[in-house]
């Protein structure tokens, strides 16, 4: 029999359980992969499961059945499955338990494709159709109603425009039948009228609160032209490799609760420098006033007016004693139950949840108790300091007549009379007075200070190991798809913090500093932003032996105030994403692995849809992947791999190259037309291309026509 496997009329060999289970001792293991020269075949063939089946219940066991893909219930169908058995026959044991979301229908109203209505496939979905008949426009008002706004200017002016000229002048809008992987498979409606957000119906017709992110976060859409856009995309490159990273969102919340407690910090920071400066400016006052009164000492002025200088000081600290009661502010406030009454009603457990809900309503009647004590306390501690001051009052009234005879009694002084002195001393004495009190206020000061610096560095140095945590999560995730999910075809480097055009876009807004001015920043082989900080606070000299900078940039930046200084701690450095792609070809060719920057356009698309169609649960949408291309990799390369990842992803393509629909056995190709201005679907052609309208479509619309067809077949003498 051994002549059996190579023989051109073998479509199918049957076996009894999955290919991994198959008895060595009955067949090769090679032989099944096709691999053994013995008994290489060139025709491709089916394996199935096919027991025996007597009564309905063995239809139940998996050796008993297997799934044939046919876009009609029909022999002709049937036979058409056996030609590309890899794509349309499946043992029962090769079941795809993977789900993943899908747009499962679009409807159209106005404009260019009014009345469009397409029942997609999870799978692969290709649009063919000459130029014109609206294929770019139905992907593109996918990508509005989606709320996926293309990244270029050129695009996004393109994009507006086409929306306006379809929706716009039509009063129209889109609506997308919607299965969501985020939500469990739960099915939703998205409407999108122009001009107007996004609305998302359940399936029972109320409008959810949900967004499209909510529903598919990670849907990924590029018009003609974008996927070579992403290649000078830094940011755009990073967000790629992020489907293969473990979940970071607890990574990111704790990011986002770090700097916002940074940013606390530079508020109490600078409040602190402020009051500090403040005091600072008054203490600094009390040198020449203390000389001041030195001088009424020694010239005897004090010694006669001793009752002015002890009344003065008296005074000051009185209103400042009375000021700090007055001032004093403890917020008090009241707390809710975290549940509704509703709620109470519904749990079986309810009775502890009215227990909670009195010891709370308990806590809050003794806050207000407390509450009222505080200001009770406040109202009546001022009212016993200002009771001790209107008897200060009687005894400074008493006084009076006292002062004003040591003010008769002094004798005018470098053209100065008797009341000026005494005026300018008890000016000069209540200054002091109001200034001492500062000295103490000024050591809380920097203590209060030091401790808002150490909290900074101590927030800082926790960012860092956030920042730690999520780069080494993607060294490994990257070492892994390198590994393994690559193949060998393209390999991800990461330079860790290395895209510096948020750092650059800051600075560029100080008078002084433009971007082109700050290109030595994107020069420098290796830039750490902690240690630039560094020399910023270390000065110009520094600056400019560092990173070779002019002194007029230098002194810029040296002088920048302490404000700049803590948004640039902030700045979030990004990751650079070098791409390589193996120009050999593949492991089995060796190894040759350059840069995107050293490739041509054509490579770089190749290496970039490579970990485009990797590890994504949401629909992947392109116009005209086959852009840049060269028809070897589209025929050898990537229709390989959406064979492999149409069963776990859906795909959606419009396309003028015929191996993408055929070649990768799209489950569902749209031939598209235009009739009198609209775009529409040709009749009976919407389907697979076992289909015999789809596939004569296929060949007049992607081949050139049936002649030309055939005409290619006897010149390549096949």
């Amino acid at each position: 029999m051994n002549h059996v496997w190579k023989d051109v009329r073998l479509r199918a060999a049957q076996i009894p359980h999955s290919l991994e289970e198959v008895d060595p001792r009955y067949i090769n293991i090679n032989i099944i992969k096709n691999k053994e020269p013995m008994y290489k075949k060139d025709t491709p063939f089916a394996f199935i499961n096919a027991k025996d089946v007597c009564k309905p219940e063995d239809l139940l066991e998996k050796n008993s059945y297997s799934l044939v893909k046919m876009s009609e219930l029909n022999f002709s169908c049937f036979k058409e499955a056996f030609r590309d058995p890899s794509a349309r026959v499946k043992l029962s044991y090769d079941q795809n338990e993977h789900y993943h979301s899908s747009l499962d229908k679009i409807e159209i109203f106005g404009g260019y494709l009014d009345g469009l209505s397409i029942d997609l496939s999870k799978n692969l979905n290709t649009t063919i159709g000459g130029r014109g008949t609206g294929k770019s426009t139905l992907l593109e008002l996918i990508r509005y109603a989606l709320d996926c706004e293309p990244k270029s200017a050129d695009s996004i002016k393109y994009f507006k425009e086409l929306v306006k000229a379809n929706l716009g002048l039509d009063n129209g809008r889109i609506e997308l039948h919607v299965t969501s992987n985020q939500r469990y498979g739960e099915k939703y409606k998205i409407i999108k009228r122009y001009e107007d957000p996004c609305v998302i119906e359940n399936v029972d017709g109320t409008v959810s609160n949900l967004s499209v992110k909510d529903i598919l976060p990670h849907v990924e859409i590029f018009g003609q032209n974008e996927i070579i856009e992403l290649v000078s995309n830094e940011e755009a490159k990073l967000s790629i490799l992020h489907r293969f990273l473990p979940n970071q969102t607890d990574k990111h919340l704790e990011r986002e609760a770090i700097i916002k407690e940074l940013k606390q910090n530079a508020v109490s920071l600078l409040d602190k420098m402020e009051r500090k400066d403040e005091v600072s400016n008054k203490v600094s006052k009390l040198p020449k006033l203390e000389e001041k009164v030195k001088f009424f000492k020694d010239t005897g002025i004090s010694a006669k007016l001793s009752a002015i200088e002890h009344l003065s000081t008296e005074e000051e600290y009185l209103k400042k004693s009375l000021e700090v009661i007055t001032e004093h502010k403890v917020e008090i406030f009241e707390v809710n139950t975290p549940f509704t009454d509703d709620f109470i009603k519904e749990t079986p457990n309810s009775e502890k949840f009215i227990t909670i809900n009195e010891i709370i309503n308990g806590f809050n009647l003794e806050l207000n108790k407390l509450k009222d004590y505080y200001e009770k306390l406040v109202k009546e501690t001022a009212r016993k300091i200002d009771e001790i001051n209107e008897q200060w009052q009687e005894i400074k009234n008493g006084s009076e007549g006292e002062i004003k005879l040591s003010i008769k009694s002094l004798e005018g002084f470098n053209g100065k009379t008797g009341p000026e002195i005494a005026m300018e001393y008890r000016e000069t004495v209540s200054e002091i007075a109001r200034i001492n009190p500062s000295k103490n206020e000024s050591t809380r000061i920097e203590e209060e200070l030091e401790k808002v610096i150490q909290g900074r560095k101590t927030l800082l140095e926790k960012l860092k190991k956030n920042e730690d945590d999520s780069f080494d999560a993607l060294r490994k995730a990257v070492k892994k798809i390198n590994k393994g999910k690559l193949k060998g075809k393209v390999q991800v480097e990461v330079h860790p913090k290395q895209n510096r055009e948020e750092l650059i876009e800051k600075l560029s807004d100080i008078d002084g500093l433009g971007s082109k001015s700050l290109n030595w920043i994107r020069e420098q082989e290796e830039f750490s932003l902690p240690s630039f900080i560094e020399h910023i606070n270390q000065g110009s000299n520094k600056l400019m032996s560092e990173y070779n900078i002019t002194k007029s940039k230098a002194d810029i930046i040296a002088q920048l105030p302490l404000e700049k200084k803590l948004e640039l701690e902030l700045v979030q450095l990004l990751d650079i994403i070098d791409v390589k792609l193996n120009t050999a070809g593949g492991v089995s060719d060796g190894e040759n692995f350059k840069s995107l920057n050293k490739l041509s356009k054509g490579q770089q698309c190749t290496a970039i849809l490579n970990i485009l169609m990797l590890d994504n649960n949401d629909p992947l949408i392109i116009d005209q992947p086959e852009d840049n291309l060269d028809n070897a990799y589209i025929a050898n390369n990537f229709v390989d791999g959406l064979r492999d990842y149409k069963l776990n992803r859906q795909f959606i393509f419009a396309s003028h190259n015929a191996n993408i629909p055929v070649f990768g056995d799209a489950e569902l190709i749209i031939v598209m037309q235009e009739i009198d201005g609209i775009g529409s679907i040709v009749d009976d052609c919407i389907g697979s291309v076992d289909n015999p309208s789809v596939k004569k479509s296929v060949i007049n619309t992607l081949e050139g026509g049936n002649t030309a067809f055939q005409m290619r077949k006897v010149k390549y003498n096949l």
